[in-house]
């Protein structure tokens, strides 16, 4: 799914903050393959005027096509984190792009900046609104294996049932694996159990230094337990 489910999401929620890095994802593809506009309003009444480039989800950045207008770009350079907002596919987004700096994209320069973790949604008929970011909470996800149980972080959930694990590497997971009557806690909500379909595991390095594996799953639940997870990865505003 993309961001047109998130649009038809907003025509009864009307305003949304995303969290859900996949959604994230495929919203910026979208945008990418579009050819969307998006706009940042800089010091001194600037407007800076770009379209993406590339998105390197892995990596967690983004780069960004230059402005036709030199003194934006070199503001823009200036910033310690762009502002940015596109009208695409029937709705507003907005999200930030940290510490943008000069970068090339085959051969031309650009501006790259940092992925956005958060995103926010709106419908176009509404006026944009300041809006205070809730506290994300841990969502943790309790899961047995035979006689082994360990506890994984849940980074990530998709519309459409994609879900993302952080875990210790040391833990016997592959491709294929099921695992069934995983319970997932959130301090605001009754735990939550659903079976877990494995697609992939990668090995990744933690901020700190420590290893871990990211384990993406699709999760095999009743509607009204997906739609609880849902939420918590993205929240209606309205």
């Amino acid at each position: 799914m993309n961001s047109p489910d998130i649009t038809s999401r907003l025509a009864t929620t009307g305003q949304l903050l995303v969290r859900s890095g996949i959604e994230i994802g495929r919203i910026l593809d979208s945008m990418l393959e579009d050819r969307s506009t998006l706009t940042a309003k800089l010091p001194s009444e600037l407007m800076f005027l770009s379209q993406l480039l590339y998105v390197e989800p892995v990596k967690g950045y983004i780069l960004l096509s230059y402005s036709d207008h030199k003194p934006a770009n070199s503001a823009a350079l200036a910033e310690r984190k762009l502002t940015l907002r596109c009208n695409h596919r029937g709705a507003q987004f907005a999200f930030s792009g940290e510490t943008p700096h000069a970068a090339a994209h085959s051969g031309q320069p650009c501006i790259k900046c940092g992925l956005p973790s958060i995103m926010l949604a709106m419908q176009q008929r509404r006026a944009a609104a300041r809006v205070a970011v809730p506290a994300q909470a841990p969502v943790n996800c309790e899961v047995r294996i035979g006689m082994l149980s360990f506890d994984a972080k849940v980074v990530d959930v998709s519309l459409d049932g994609i879900g993302t694990l952080v875990s210790d590497p040391t833990i016997p997971l592959c491709a294929g694996t099921r695992l069934e009557r995983a319970r997932i806690r959130h301090p605001q909500h009754e735990p939550i159990e659903v079976d877990l379909e494995v697609r992939h595991v990668s090995r990744f390095q933690l901020p700190n230094g420590e290893r871990a594996s990211r384990v993406g799953c699709k999760i095999l639940s009743s509607p009204q337990a997906l739609e609880e997870l849902i939420r918590l990865f993205i929240i209606d505003l309205a």
